[in-house]
């Protein structure tokens, strides 16, 4: 169902000029870094909206122009990702929603699974350098935030100096985060959340936008750390502020392990040759993540998507059962862990933070993902686009499916909504997970392999039997699915994620 898609033929000269911009000639590159990067301006607006009522009434011919280059970029960086990282779509998605949401994301799992490989392929696409740093115990907060300003003490003044300090950047990679001072990594709570430093009577804005943490350990595993550091309370308030988790696993099907040693071996040969024939390095093996302006993406999301009235209402009963059924298992999971240390090593640590806080921002993620999944879809022709952006598309209760981005821990493979005609629900979810339990390297990678799964087979459970209760709205528009085209839209019959499918079905 799902395609790769290659750069449309309607790109434009200049982003085509951008999309073979190679690493090794610095100065291209440099150039590269500043392409299909459009600035927001009120000069130059990208979106038409009523001047009383603030509504959305479509681009303006540089919002087109803009999208359409936007779009390329994204299938671009799509189809270079899948051709170096296998089976990982999915934590490629989230990483994308990740900054333009502007949140957190934590990825974890056994060593060599390309947890931190990922991220770094990504952050390439950046026009300005990330903050990366290894953490081990000797690392201070002085790293996090900054250090005293010793001009402000010699004058009887505390000021912190975040100049140099993870603050100091849009994006940052906290990299094997299980290794950190519990004590240091207390200071990014405030930082993470609010993006700001507490320092005293200063409140000190940061510039950080995005920031990635890996680890080797798992959930669980950090908070036993921080519990055995007398920091117990600060590890969940530490890990709840990372929005999306994923389980990067480090073992391929056979079948992609084939594609990367093709890649691997066509990679070296090209290599060999560079010095003598620099023609080779313009191959797709050398060419790096085109730049994004996520400013514009969060824009043309918020405006171009809408949810509808529909979808909140289910989304607020769906959350309430959600949060109590996760409540549920975790007490169960107290139980067995009291009962058999063996047979239950840890205590379930859930990926969805069931707050207040994290439950108001979930819609926006939803939205994000409509958008970006539309981005790269064959539904994203210049012929669509045109059309579809006269009026807002509004998202509805199928597009409930997309607050597993944040509801579950994300794991290897491709997470879709699939459309079933013979079975009674007609919808269902694919998270498109490939790990046997059974092959897990010991009784706790097993038990935590298990519990991802039944957190995912929770949510999907949860979903469809919320559709239950629309039944008859979800069988009327699944037998109008072969009929549509980009003009039923906004017509009351149908669905984004109907078309969606049709389209990647087609």
């Amino acid at each position: 169902m799902r395609q790769i898609h290659t750069f449309p033929l309607t790109v434009s000269i200049f982003c085509l000029v951008l999309a073979f911009q190679v690493s090794a000639v610095p100065a291209k590159a440099t150039k590269a870094k500043k392409g299909c990067s459009q600035l927001l301006s009120k000069d130059d607006p990208l979106v038409e909206i009523d001047p009383k009522s603030y509504e959305y009434k479509g681009l303006t011919p540089k919002g087109l122009e803009v999208l359409k280059e936007t779009r390329d970029v994204i299938q671009g960086r799509n189809r270079l990702f899948e051709s170096e990282f296998r089976n990982l779509e999915t934590i490629h998605h989230v990483v994308m929603i990740n900054r333009i949401f502007g949140g957190n994301m934590f990825l974890y799992g056994p060593p060599g699974g390309a947890k931190s490989a990922v991220v770094n392929w990504f952050l390439k696409g950046e026009t300005e350098p990330s903050y990366k740093l290894q953490l081990h115990q000797m690392i201070t907060e002085q790293a996090f935030i900054g250090g005293q300003n010793f001009e402000a003490a010699k004058e009887g003044r505390f000021e912190i100096n975040t100049e140099g300090s993870l603050a100091d950047y849009k994006t940052v990679l906290l990299d094997e985060m299980e290794k950190g001072n519990p004590a240091a990594l207390a200071v990014l709570l405030s930082l993470l959340n609010e993006r700001q430093i507490l320092a005293g009577g200063q409140i000190i804005d940061a510039k950080t936008e995005a920031v990635f943490s890996t680890s080797n350990a798992n959930l669980p595993e950090i908070f036993q750390q921080f519990l055995e550091n007398g920091q117990g309370s600060t590890a969940p308030a530490l890990l709840n502020r990372f929005q999306f988790k994923a389980f990067v696993y480090n073992w391929l099907p056979l079948k992609d392990q084939a594609i990367l040693d093709q890649r691997e071996q066509r990679y070296r040969y090209l290599k060999s040759l560079a010095e003598t024939h620099p023609e080779v390095l313009k191959d797709e093996v050398f060419l790096e993540a085109q730049p994004l302006n996520w400013p514009v993406l969060k824009q043309l999301a918020n405006t171009m998507f809408k949810i509808s009235p529909v979808f909140m209402t289910t989304f607020r009963e769906f959350t309430e059962d959600m949060m109590a059924q996760t409540k549920r298992a975790i007490r169960e999971s107290e139980e067995r862990h009291q009962q058999n240390h063996l047979e239950e090593p840890f205590i379930y640590f859930p990926s969805g933070d069931h707050t207040e806080r994290s439950r108001k921002k979930i819609p926006e993620m939803v939205l994000i993902s409509a958008f970006l999944d539309f981005m790269r879809s064959p539904l994203a022709t210049d012929k669509n686009i045109a059309h579809l952006i006269k009026n807002p598309i509004e998202l509805d209760h199928l597009s409930l499916w997309r607050a597993y981005v944040a509801m579950t821990t994300i794991g290897p493979g491709s997470t879709k909504l699939v459309f079933n005609p013979k079975s009674d629900q007609k919808i269902d979810i694919d998270f498109g997970w490939s790990i046997d339990p059974s092959t897990a390297r010991d009784k706790r990678e097993e038990l935590l392999i298990q519990n991802l799964t039944t957190e995912q087979e929770r949510f999907r459970r949860t979903f469809l039997k919320y559709l239950k209760s629309i039944q008859e709205e979800v069988e009327l528009s699944s037998r109008y699915i072969n009929n549509l085209s980009t003009e039923n839209l906004g017509d009351g019959k149908t669905s984004f994620e109907l078309l969606m499918l049709k389209f990647l079905e087609d």
